[in-house]
């Protein structure tokens, strides 16, 4: 056998070994990549925003940066001061208000003619009422004690201050990992999904504003118990297409129903109307710099985050699909 040939096999074997420890490290680190694109565009809003300051007042950017981190830190630090304890608390009534709530459901479907037929299609009632209460009762508990969501949001939030306070020294850092000719193509798709991603993210903050108001309003004026608590919840679950307003519109309904049948049938109205408005025209609107985003493959492309990476791999479904589409529009416009 020639030289050449020993070479191109070792090439090939290479070539082969390389990308199977690639897509090792990638199966086996796949949550801390997820939290490392998280904190991109944490950085990439941060970066915005510090630059807009700089330009506006004339300022070095890392201080516009640090004026903006201490201006933010002062108005959370003011606002958990006065609501707080009231939101801590209504979690805490929420968690076990739902309990009670869909006790109550379930006794007065008991007592009608379809319930009983609906309830003898379903497993057995006792199991399913204390399968329930259980889950219900554990939704205060996840959002107030999850050590895991806490620690993972610190980091993404760490991670995001330093790439937003230096992001040419990672670009630049990257950059050297790319062949030279490959060098221009990469500095387009980079600046192609960082404009996506700003506009994505922007977009997506006033669709949860919209949404929080909307729906505390709806729900304040029908008479839901705990509608600033639930409109809280219905704004950040927003953040996830398609999933979140599902799950969003079940504790609202829950409570409405347990008020009477006319209340939840106005909270699913309320969650209706509102969601409508805000995927049919507010997203639309908004998306006229962003990359429309297909239903269809957001949802795919949340399945299948979801069974590699969980939770954090639905709620980033979006963005990644924002990404993506970014990079082949720029690809396949060259």
């Amino acid at each position: 056998m020639s030289d050449s040939f020993h070479k191109r096999l070792f090439t090939v074997l290479a070539s082969v070994f390389a990308l199977a420890v690639a897509a090792l490290l990638l199966w086996v680190g796949r949550v801390i990549f997820l939290l490392l694109f998280a904190a991109i565009i944490v950085a990439i809003l941060l970066y915005a925003v510090s630059h807009a300051i700089a330009q506006r007042l004339r300022l070095p950017r890392a201080l516009a940066l640090v004026v903006f981190l201490v201006l933010l830190l002062g108005i959370a630090t003011f606002v958990f001061r006065l609501e707080g304890p009231n939101v801590l608390q209504q979690f805490a009534q929420l968690q076990s208000d739902l309990p009670v709530a869909f006790h109550r459901i379930l006794t007065e479907t008991q007592q009608t003619t379809w319930g009983r037929w609906l309830l003898a299609q379903s497993p057995d009632t006792g199991q399913l009422a204390t399968g329930a209460r259980f889950a219900l009762t554990r939704i205060g508990g996840i959002v107030l004690t999850s050590v895991t969501a806490i620690a993972g949001l610190a980091i993404t939030l760490l991670l995001s201050l330093y790439l937003a306070a230096e992001p040419l020294l990672y670009y630049r850092g990257l950059r050297r990992l790319v062949p030279d000719p490959l060098r221009p193509v990469l500095d387009t798709c980079v600046a192609s999904v960082r404009k996506a991603l700003l506009w994505w993210i922007l977009a997506k903050l006033l669709s949860m504003t919209f949404v929080g108001l909307l729906i505390g309003i709806g729900l304040w004026l029908i008479g839901v118990p705990l509608p600033g608590l639930l409109a809280l919840i219905a704004a950040l679950l927003t953040f996830v297409p398609n999933v979140g307003p599902l799950i969003a519109l079940v504790p609202a309904v829950l409570l409405g129903l347990a008020n009477s049948p006319m209340t939840g049938l106005l909270t699913l109205a309320v969650f209706a109307v509102v969601f409508l408005l805000e995927g049919y025209f507010v997203t639309p609107l908004l998306e006229r710099n962003l990359v429309r985003l297909p239903p269809a493959l957001t949802l795919l492309l949340q399945l299948l985050l979801a069974a590699i990476a969980g939770p954090i791999g639905v709620a980033l479904a979006a963005p990644i699909a924002a990404a993506v589409i970014a990079i082949c529009n720029t690809l396949l416009s060259d």
